[in-house]
């Protein structure tokens, strides 16, 4: 159904590049152009498979995800000495060289094909996180998480076109909850507002 869906989007994406153009085709009856842009569209998703597929035997295996609740987790090595472990990793949805990763200690953020960059944020350092989806993306389940820190370099990190993104949100929230617990931060706000 996903397919179907987005083997729609890119005929109505490509009628409108033509429109926008001012290009006419009539020299293909409709049913023939129709035909080509579903074997565009079913090109994209075989590229697509191809590079998660490679991606997935490029990446290291995940360590074992905890999304319950923190006082139920299986009891872990406190202070420092604690391994850092992925609890989540994902790419952005119909995209190619981004993927992205939280462990026990940071999200990060690894972009390029060919080289790479990375940006993280440690745990302790995230204030706040929002999710937008605007109507074809709530279709797809897909989204864009912003996450906001305290982080002087990178105040705000977009995550775009995350899967689940409301799921992932609820886990970077539950890991940022758990990092302070277990250094001992807490949160206290000023509400006097002087």
């Amino acid at each position: 159904m996903q397919r179907d869906h987005i083997r729609q989007m890119v005929q109505e994406r490509f009628r409108d590049s033509l429109a926008e153009s001012n290009v006419t085709i009539s020299a293909i009856p409709a049913p023939q152009l129709t035909a080509l842009v579903n074997a565009l569209a079913d090109s994209i998703f075989t590229v697509m498979e191809g590079l998660e597929d490679e991606a997935a035997e490029m990446a290291p295996p995940p360590s074992p995800r905890f999304v319950g609740d923190p006082q139920d987790a299986p009891d872990q090595p406190s202070g420092p000495s604690r391994p850092e472990e992925i609890l989540w990793h994902g790419r952005p949805f119909l995209t190619i060289g981004t993927r992205y990763e939280l462990t026990t200690e940071r999200l990060r953020v690894y972009r390029g094909i060919l080289g790479n960059r990375i940006e993280e944020i440690e745990l302790v350092r995230i204030k706040d996180t929002r999710v937008k989806q605007h109507m074809g993306e709530r279709m797809l389940d897909v989204g864009d998480i912003t996450v906001i820190s305290a982080d002087a370099s990178t105040p705000d990190m977009l995550l775009s076109n995350v899967r689940d993104p409301i799921d992932v949100r609820e886990l970077i929230r539950r890991a940022v909850m758990e990092e302070k617990n277990r250094r001992g931060l807490y949160y206290r706000e000023d509400i006097s507002g002087t």
